[in-house]
């Protein structure tokens, strides 16, 4: 894949922007066949290596006691796992879709987890949760969702705002490329019809890199650092420093990873060596 993605680094690097950023169709996923569609890929599909490295990274800024909020949970199959393995941590997942907050709590009840609250609200103007009261803010592939730049600086005001003294970050999401070739060669890479729309969508509704590195330093100061995969900054990760994984969690995910299967596995590996490439240091 390396070899086939030097013509996209060669476009991206001397050619200008041949589109502006689209956004979603639907600013939420309230279609049902849609809500359970992206659910499956969560628990079984495409989505699960990227999710194991993530969640991996997750681990390394929570600590016992925390309070950790989900910005756009969806149903939850990130946000499941993370619990499991962070049993002395309280977790919020935030979503304004019903239907998937509604497999959400299907997710979270047949997996037996109690340490996890869902709250409907817009992530931008969290009412219910006070300032200063959260440890950790995450988000996974859900910023891309809001529909222009004024609701994606709300987003980092409230995040600010919603968050104690350390401001400890995750944020995950696609970043804006220059061309429509670059967004049509990850299309290829994709079989299932469904998640091809829906990650087409996506990348012509992804921000631009500099305005997550904008709003990173007015909002989050040094407590965060903008990571991006290089050249083609297809996924952007913003992110506060991290701790070493427990025992447990160490020996927990490498059998996670482990039971991956080969596309998953190849998934996880890219991610993993490209954010590594931009500096992002892999925990595990």
């Amino acid at each position: 894949m390396l070899l086939r993605l030097l013509p996209c680094m060669a476009r991206e690097l001397f050619l200008g922007q041949n589109f502006i950023r689209e956004p979603e169709p639907d600013m939420l996923m309230d279609d049902h066949s849609g809500a359970v569609a992206y659910d499956i890929e969560g628990k079984e599909g495409v989505l699960l290596g990227v999710y194991y490295y993530q969640i991996i990274q997750m681990c390394g800024l929570i600590k016992a006691g925390d309070t950790v909020i989900d910005l756009g949970c969806g149903p939850c199959n990130l946000l499941c796992v993370l619990a499991q393995l962070n049993p002395e941590s309280q977790f919020i997942g935030v979503d304004l879709s019903e239907e998937m907050l509604t497999l959400a709590n299907k997710n979270i009840q047949e997996k037996n987890i109690h340490n996890i609250k869902l709250i409907k609200q817009d992530a931008t103007n969290i009412k219910e949760i006070a300032s200063g009261s959260v440890d950790v803010a995450i988000s996974s592939m859900a910023i891309h969702h809001l529909p222009n730049k004024e609701l994606l600086t709300h987003l980092f005001i409230e995040i600010s705002r919603i968050l104690k003294s350390e401001k400890r970050v995750y944020l995950y999401d696609f970043g804006k490329a220059k061309r429509t070739e670059t967004i049509d060669f990850f299309l290829n890479t994709v079989t299932n019809n469904f998640v091809k729309e829906d990650y087409r969508n996506s990348l012509k509704a992804a921000f631009e890199l500099d305005d997550f590195k904008y709003l990173t330093q007015k909002h989050l100061g040094e407590k965060a650092q903008v990571f991006s995969t290089l050249i083609v900054p297809m996924i952007v990760v913003i992110k506060s420093a991290s701790h070493p994984l427990t025992d447990d969690q160490t020996r927990r995910l490498k059998l996670m990873i482990e039971l991956l299967n080969t596309q998953q596995r190849n998934d996880f590996n890219m991610l993993k060596l490209f954010l590594r490439m931009s500096g992002m240091r892999s925990l595990l």
